[in-house]
Parts: structure tokens; C-alpha cells; sequence
């Protein structure tokens, strides 16, 4: 086996500390299709619950799985639907400084999916941004990657900023939007490609950077990330990182400005790291770095000492006998462990064997210290699994974890 394995829930690979990311399943077809930028703009405000500029203040994500107390019964079943109480998924609340549809509170929270693969709407810390919001009730709103609007900043957002502030519209908001196969076409999409790299320039200035180097216990160790994990939150599947250089180096796309934590992540068949900056297991104990717009935080030296990582072993009971025919596939019943101290989630996973009609024994090596909520996924409907929650600290350990037939 595989000492890191990645778990598929939805669409989306969760996060393992081999920091495996997917390739995106979304796909927009887009909401307004009008003849220019105006029209578009129209469209947009008139299929929507709530227009409003505002800027994102907190991140939460909320999983029954992780909510439920050790012992307890929960659904055994991966989180394919919108329903949030049973789903993975995010809420991200806005401090709203202009409404302009619909009524809206001065701090208002919104729904979206958990990243990798879901249509999660992302955001940056510190930035003000355009935010069109559908409503599936009137309390609860939903945002993602297909919605409209964007970061203030940009180009596409100063048509529907016009647009909604009764303005009166440029000749490229009422300019024909042409396919790009039209004759005459060439000339619109040179001016996108201009637009789009001043807009580039101004999300630089308006972010920033933390740059640094990585010393390891080993000087021919190589391989890694860095994630870049706001204070204030972020979605498990959609947060910036960057790769580790053959010389250690380093350095983060653009951040919104904040405060960041920077957790090194290695899987590999030798063992795992995974380590909050300067070097500590515990997020209590790491060091935030504060970014602001305009700069890069450099010089930053993150030192990684020599980490021990334990495997979790045990065996999975079923009350009835699963129907592999009809109901379970033996190869979709895993076991997964969520780290659920600390901000970040690291996430593992394992299938189990089955050696007995109702016992099966599953086995994942090389994690990390941490406490995690342990529980059995299987796709068949009608199966709940009873949430375990287990602490890794300095040797191996052995759980028992339990598949039930809801009755």
C-alpha cells in the first residue's frame, strides 16, 4: 500500500499531505449571454437574489462528520449533494460596505463548496470584491466560481459597477461581443489580453508576497509544498501554495493582505512532514506573518527538524452483510482520518479489505501527529458509521470503527 492515500469525496480530492490537488470538474456555462458587456451586466443583476460590494472577513467549514461527537451516528455516505447539513462545505461571511439588490445585513453570510473540484467561489483575504449571490431559501445564499462579479480591481467588474451605479456606459460596454472565429474578432481579443494584464498589474500592487527558504534535516532532501493559510480561514481544497525549489526557496503567489500561516507538507514512501512555520506540529504554537499590499515578506527561514510519522491500523464491523451487487462496491467501503486540531485539515484515506462477511482490516501508514476524526465512506445508501476520534502522538495505533445498517 501506498503510504499516503487520497480520499475522492464529490468531485473533489480532498487534501492528504502529499498535497495531491485535482484538476478542476467545474464547468460554467455562463449565466448572461447578451450582445455587450451592458446587457450582460443587466442579465446578471436581474438572476440574482443579492448584489452587493463587501469584503470577506471569516471562512468556516462545516462538516457534520467533524461537528458530531466521538461516538455518534452519522451518514455513511460521501457528501454528493447540496443538502448542508450532511455536506462539506464553507461559509464565508462578508463585512458589506454597498447593497445594491436585495436586503442584505451589515455583516451577511455566504454558502459555497470546499474547493478542488466543486465550483467553489475563492476569494482573498483584505480585498473588496462585486459579489452576486443566488438564494436556494431566503436564508440561505450561495455563491460559486460561475457566479458573476469578481475583485473590484478588475475590468469585467467596472461594466457592472457602472451598470449598477446608474451610470452611463462606455462605448466598450455597448461594443458587440464577438466570437472568436468572427471576422474582425482579432482586434477585440487584443484588447481583452491588454486589459487583462493591466488588471494583473493592479491585483499586484493591491497584494502581496512572502518569500523565504526552507532548511531541512537533510541537505539532498527534496520535494514539498508550501501552503499559505489565512488566519481569518480558508477553503481545504483552494488555498495558494507554491512549490519547494531544489535549493529550498520559495515564495507565494499574490496575497491578499493579512496574516498567513505557512504549513511545509512532504508525503513519500520514506514518511511524511507536515509543519506549521517556523517548525512546530501544533498551530497554537506556530507564527503568523502579515502581508500587505505592495510588499514581499522575505528572508524567511523555515527550518524543518527530523519528524516522526506512525501508521493507524484497525478493522471495520458491519452489523449485515454488504450487497456488493446492488448496494456497496468492496473497493468504495474506506476508512478516512481528518486531522480536526489545529486550522488546516489533513486528510487520509485507505480502503478496506474484508477478510469475514461483516469484518473488514484497513491499514494507513506514515501519519502525521495530530488528533483526527476517524469514520468508514461507503456510497450505498442506508449505511451509517459511527465517528471515532483518535490522537497520534508516538506509536501506532489500533481502532475499531464500526459500518451500520440504518434500520
Amino acid at each position: 500500500m501506498k503510504a499516503l492515500v487520497v480520499v475522492r469525496l464529490l468531485a473533489v480530492v480532498c487534501i492528504c499531505v502529499s498535497f495531491v490537488k485535482p484538476v478542476s470538474a467545474c464547468r460554467c456555462g455562463g449565466s448572461a449571454r447578451g450582445n455587450n458587456a451592458w446587457e450582460n451586466a443587466k442579465q446578471e443583476t436581474q438572476n440574482s437574489a443579492v448584489v452587493f460590494e463587501g469584503t470577506p472577513v471569516r471562512f468556516e467549514f462545516r462538516w457534520n462528520l467533524l461537528s458530531a461527537k466521538d461516538g455518534d451516528l452519522i451518514p455513511a455516505v460521501m457528501p454528493s449533494d447540496r443538502d448542508p447539513i450532511e455536506s462539506a462545505h464553507m461559509f464565508i461571511t462578508f463585512r458589506v460596505r454597498q447593497t445594491y439588490k436585495g436586503e442584505v445585513s451589515p455583516e451577511v453570510q455566504l454558502n459555497t463548496g470546499i474547493g478542488g473540484g466543486d465550483c467553489a467561489a475563492v476569494y482573498a483575504t483584505g480585498l473588496e470584491y462585486l459579489v452576486y449571490a443566488s438564494a436556494s431559501n431566503p436564508d440561505q445564499l450561495w455563491v460559486s466560481m460561475c457566479s458573476p462579479g469578481g475583485w473590484i480591481g478588475g475590468e469585467r467588474v467596472a461594466t457592472d459597477l457602472r451598470y449598477l451605479r446608474k451610470e452611463r456606459p462606455t462605448t466598450a460596454d455597448l461594443a458587440r461581443i464577438s466570437h472568436w472565429t468572427e471576422a474582425g474578432s482579432e482586434a477585440q481579443r487584443e484588447e481583452y489580453m491588454r486589459a487583462a494584464e493591466e488588471e494583473h498589474k493592479r491585483y499586484a500592487a493591491a497584494t502581496g508576497r512572502i518569500c523565504g527558504t526552507l532548511i531541512r534535516p537533510e541537505s539532498n532532501e527534496t520535494g514539498g509544498s508550501v501552503a499559505f493559510l489565512s488566519t481569518q480561514g480558508y477553503l481545504p481544497a483552494g488555498y495558494p501554495e507554491t512549490s519547494i525549489g531544489n535549493d529550498g526557496s520559495f515564495c507565494s503567489p499574490d496575497l491578499g493582505p493579512g496574516k498567513y500561516y505557512l504549513y511545509f507538507v512532504r508525503g513519500s514512501e520514506q514518511g511524511a512532514v507536515a509543519l506549521y512555520y517556523p517548525g512546530v506540529n501544533d498551530v497554537a504554537k506556530a507564527k503568523a506573518i502579515e502581508v500587505t499590499a505592495g510588499h514581499t515578506a522575505s528572508d524567511i527561514v523555515f527550518t524543518v527538524a527530523a519528524h516522526s510519522a506512525y501508521s493507524v491500523r484497525g478493522f471495520v464491523s458491519a452489523d449485515a452483510w454488504p450487497d456488493f451487487r446492488s448496494n456497496v462496491d468492496i473497493r468504495d467501503i474506506n476508512v478516512i482520518l481528518i486531522r480536526s486540531d489545529g486550522d488546516r485539515r489533513v486528510w487520509y484515506g485507505a480502503t478496506a479489505t474484508f477478510i469475514l462477511p461483516k469484518l473488514a482490516y484497513f491499514k494507513i501508514e506514515n501519519v502525521v501527529p495530530g488528533v483526527y476524526a476517524a469514520c468508514v465512506m461507503a456510497p450505498g445508501p442506508g449505511w451509517m458509521t459511527r465517528k471515532t476520534n483518535v490522537s497520534v502522538t508516538s506509536h501506532m495505533k489500533f481502532i475499531s470503527l464500526q459500518l451500520v445498517r440504518k434500520k
